[in-house]
């Protein structure tokens, strides 16, 4: 496959968004690189290494479970998909690739709105049985973690304005990973802080993101301090960092684990430890599908976390805290998790959040956490 390219000069990028209107098309900006990238109009999916090979960009989802039942996330991810126009920016340099036809992008100017919004029904009761249950089952050692998820409905007054969301979205977090795919009328979307694979060539490299701390404008510096030496919030992290190490492990011996430190964010502070290796046989398809879930996102141990989780939320997690990413021709790329997210039909948004519960947690400041999460989406509309 030879795409053709040309340079652009478009004002606002999101204008290649706003072009293929009702077209599938998918959204992906990597702070570490500055690098935006979007594609749009569906060529084909693709299943095998040699179909990569002769691709420029391939945009892969996976839902968090393999099974979906609930209708609104019918027909959505689980898919490795090609498209036939794609603008990639860096560097403050726009390049439109197309396979075959070349579109002229009109150059338009995107409107922020703000959207008049009411949440769902206050919610802590049924999150103080869902924390409870689980809670229980981890004081039984069960089990030793599990991350459990609100999903919360948004109800505007008018239809939401995607390109002013992924707009705010974008300006207001820009040490995240912003990310969207609309689909069949639906899109969903987020700016999430966490990698679960990177591959450049023979380089592996994967996030422990647990432990969480809000910000404060009056002791900010020492919120972070008090986050590092935190023993309920550095054990939850330690027991995200083994399982990767021990993943990783099965495949290579050559691993490195940074010193743990913070990810500072917009409205949170978050342990934060890098963790590489050297793999020359695998494909990162293959590393997404060994690391999904990390106990970050699922639990630990994962089996009896992931059984927990479908036995006590009431909601089905769809593309929630599940991979996202962009693969290059030569199978170099990079997978996030799917949180601070949400999905959006029309006037309804599907707002997701969550947070692990170990023994030492507590249920109001968890819910507390949820709802600081959950400010990346508020704040967009």
């Amino acid at each position: 496959m030879v795409y053709k390219k040309k340079k652009l000069k478009l004002n606002n990028p999101l204008s290649f968004w706003n072009h293929f209107k009702n077209e599938e098309r998918f959204l992906f900006y990597n702070p570490l690189k500055k690098e935006l990238i979007m594609g749009a109009q569906r060529l084909k999916a693709i299943s095998s290494k040699e179909e990569l090979k002769n691709s420029l960009y391939a945009f892969s989802s996976m839902t968090f479970f393999n099974t979906i039942k609930d209708e609104k996330w019918s027909s959505i991810g689980n898919e490795t998909i090609v498209f036939e126009y794609y603008l990639v920016i860096k560097d403050g340099v726009q390049i439109l690739y197309y396979f075959k036809d070349l579109v002229e992008i009109e150059n338009i100017q995107i409107k922020i709105s703000k959207h008049s919004y009411e949440l769902s029904s206050d919610d802590y009761e049924e999150w103080r049985e869902l924390f409870s249950n689980v809670h229980n089952e981890i004081i039984s050692q069960k089990v030793n973690k599990v991350v459990i998820s609100r999903e919360v409905k948004i109800q505007c007054d008018i239809s939401v304005n995607v390109e002013s969301v992924l707009q705010n979205l974008i300006d207001k977090n820009p040490n995240s990973f912003s990310f969207a795919y609309y689909k069949n009328g639906k899109t969903f979307l987020g700016a999430t802080p966490e990698v679960l694979i990177q591959k450049e060539k023979n380089t592996i490299l994967s996030y422990a993101l647990a432990g969480t701390i809000p910000r404060s404008e009056i002791d900010d510096e020492l919120r972070k301090e008090t986050l590092l030496n935190d023993s309920k919030n550095l054990y939850e992290h330690k027991i995200v960092i083994d399982s990767i190490v021990n993943t990783m492990n099965q495949y290579t011996n050559e691993i490195k684990v940074d010193k743990t430190g913070i990810l500072t964010l917009k409205n949170l502070h978050h342990l934060h430890t890098n963790i590489c290796a050297k793999d020359k046989k695998s494909t990162i398809l293959e590393w997404v599908k060994r690391l999904h879930p990390t106990p970050a996102l699922g639990g630990n141990p994962t089996i009896t976390a992931l059984e927990l989780i479908k036995k006590y939320e009431k909601h089905e997690r769809g593309l929630y805290a599940s991979p996202i990413g962009i693969i290059d021709g030569n199978g170099d790329g990079i997978f996030v998790v799917g949180i601070r997210s949400a999905l959006i039909e029309g006037n309804e948004i599907y707002a997701y959040t969550g947070c692990g519960v170990v023994e030492k947690s507590d249920c109001k400041d968890e819910y507390i956490e949820t709802k600081n999460k959950l400010k990346t989406i508020i704040e967009s509309l």
